[in-house]
């Protein structure tokens, strides 16, 4: 079956489960019903609250539905009567969407038996082309996701062409549920939310902090070698900085206001993005275009406020670091310094073995241009630059005509887990607004004042959003330069600890040599060597190393990794190096 013809079957399958609602609960009211990735939903209020054993009921009138094989029957009826027709069934959701409408516009209504829904369709030509179909699960929504409106029950549906494709996706989706980034981050005592700090706000555990500070390394010294000069910029702002920025109307309802005690005529945010800082400290002196390219980086801590329906864990917190730059050229430098750009993302990809991305290039939704700041001969500038970048750095891409950022086009690097999850972590965009703004100019040979262009880049993200993305695609089995722990050493029996914590030390000061943080625990708990060995598995230790007399004898050491069960003799001074070699070099396999 085509995509274009399971989206109708889905979003049939939306009216087919609303008609059984409507069956089983005549005051109904319903909300939207739409088609998904994986089958369709509706948001409907109730009488009464949802139990899991009401889908069952849900589920038996659809399938009686479905047998009637109803023809689904649309009718095309001015504004004013679809108005009329809703408020006289007491469908007060449906009379909203329709008094947003133009008058005078017809809208079109579906009937299926005597069930009758305000859609655009289309639709099946009949119930009984409904293929394979089961309902999921129940959850809240708010009407229209304002969490100032009505709390909804939206009950959800899976649909496929048929019974493989829906096996298939609830088997990969058990595998999802074991990767889920907030489980597994639990488990591995990688983070942890606490309500009295506050929803979005994460407090990450010695072994996430283990893991950010690694990243952040590695972005540094990856930065260093490829031209960046770092800067660091103040957690908050005057309200003054975002209203020369124009970020001011786009953002403020996701910007925290901050009230600095004693001064009542000055607003001040936490800032939500490192942008407008990085511009002043560009001209805080005068620029030649000998200063240029001028690559700026910081990894900048912002917050923004998220409605509370949108959280998910650290994919989607309200504060987060970035791994953020900016660089500062000239017009003829813009499109080889966005070519650099993109090969910096594949040599990070590369380097994580991260293979299953697509290159997307957000430009203005020309019916919206409204929501866009600058001048029409800008945007297209930046549009043609980001699109001969584009050409030139020979990657393929795909163009959206939506999602652009308010002041230019905005290239995303959309990245797909080991279970098919798609991510945008990453982004690159050509802004020719800023610098207008902010008056970032250099000068030119001929000694005139000339506007830079600046290209924003966060190859590797945000540390949440990216170590949220490795925790699923790894499911926890990290590569061993950024697993929180490199190794646990298990001695046989209480009479080894202390060996064990001499080999810990060994092993430590073979990191310090190199500069590393060598990460290596001790488990000195009274559990037989089979119990310990389970629970190093279970925590996804990359090495188990067991010491016992004959280990203690030789100063060999018996390792095991975390996928083999075979056992492996090294010498201790060997292991070692292989260790801090591999964590040195960032290799993407255990040795």
């Amino acid at each position: 079956m085509k995509d274009e013809q399971l989206e109708i079957m889905r979003h049939s399958g939306a009216h087919i489960m609303a008609a059984a609602v409507y069956k089983l609960f005549p005051d109904a009211k319903f909300g939207i019903g739409p088609a998904i990735a994986d089958g369709f939903y509706y948001d409907i209020e109730l009488p009464r609250t949802l139990i899991p054993e009401d889908l069952d009921n849900i589920e038996k009138e659809m399938n009686d539905i479905v047998k009637a094989n109803l023809p689904f029957e649309k009718e095309v009826i001015p504004k004013t009567d679809a108005i009329e027709l809703f408020k006289k069934a007491g469908q007060d959701y449906k009379v909203e969407l329709l008094e947003e409408m133009d008058d005078g516009e017809e809208v079109s209504i579906y009937r299926s038996g005597d069930f009758v829904d305000l859609c655009r369709g289309p639709h099946l030509e009949s119930t009984g082309e409904m293929k394979v179909f089961k309902l999921d699960r129940i959850a809240g929504a708010y009407w229209r996701g304002n969490e100032k409106n009505k709390m909804l029950q939206r009950v959800y549906g899976l649909a496929f062409a048929d019974q493989r494709g829906l096996d298939e996706y609830l088997k990969m989706r058990e595998e999802s549920k074991q990767r889920d980034h907030r489980k597994l981050g639990r488990e591995l005592e990688i983070f942890m939310f606490s309500d009295d700090v506050g929803a979005g706000l994460p407090l990450w555990l010695p072994n996430g902090a283990a893991m950010k500070e690694e990243l952040e390394r590695w972005g540094k010294e990856t930065e260093a070698k490829w031209g960046y000069e770092r800067v660091s910029t103040p957690f908050m702002t005057k309200r003054k900085l975002f209203e020369i920025s124009g970020h001011v109307p786009y953002f403020e309802d996701e910007m925290y206001r901050v009230q600095v005690p004693g001064d009542d005529k000055e607003e001040y945010f936490v800032k939500p993005m490192n942008c407008p800082f990085n511009h002043l400290i560009y001209k805080s002196k005068i620029r030649s275009y000998k200063d240029l390219p001028l690559r700026m980086a910081e990894y900048g801590t912002v917050a923004r406020y998220e409605q509370a329906g949108a959280l998910n864990g650290i994919l989607r917190p309200r504060e987060f670091t970035q791994n953020d730059a900016h660089i500062y050229c000239t017009e003829e430098q813009a499109i080889d310094i966005f070519v650099e750009i993109i090969d910096l993302h594949r040599y990070y990809y590369d380097k994580l073995g991260l293979k299953n991305y697509r290159i997307v290039l957000e430009l203005r939704d020309p019916k919206k241009k409204d929501k866009y700041h600058g001048k029409e001969e800008m945007w297209k500038k930046s549009e043609e630059l980001s699109i001969a970048a584009m050409k030139k750095a020979k990657i393929d891409y795909e163009v959206v005509h939506e999602g652009a950022a308010h002041y230019g086009p905005k290239m995303d690097f959309k990245i797909k887990s080991v279970i098919g999850t798609e991510y945008g972590i990453s982004t690159n965009q050509i802004d020719l607004y800023m610098p207008e703004r902010f008056n970032l100019t250099y000068k030119d040979k001929d000694g005139q004042d000339k506007l830079v262009i600046v290209q924003h880049r966060a190859p590797l993200g945000s540390d949440e959003r990216f170590i949220g993305f490795l925790i699923e695609n790894f499911a926890g089995k990290f590569p061993l330069w950024i697993s929180p722990k490199h190794a646990i050493i298990i001695p046989v029996s209480e009479k080894f600890n202390e060996y064990a914590r001499k080999i810990q030390e060994q092993l430590a000061a073979a990191g310090w040599e190199k500069n590393l943080q060598i990460r290596i625990d001790v488990d000195e708990s009274n559990e037989s060597v089979g119990k310990k060995i389970r629970t190093a598995e279970k925590k996804k230790y990359p090495y188990m190393l067991v010491v016992g007399d004959k280990e203690k004898d030789s100063g060999n050491l018996t390792v095991r990794t975390r996928d083999l069960k075979e056992q492996r003799q090294f010498a201790a001074k060997e292991f070692a190096d292989k260790l801090v070699t591999n964590v040195n070099d960032r290799e993407l396999k255990l040795f």
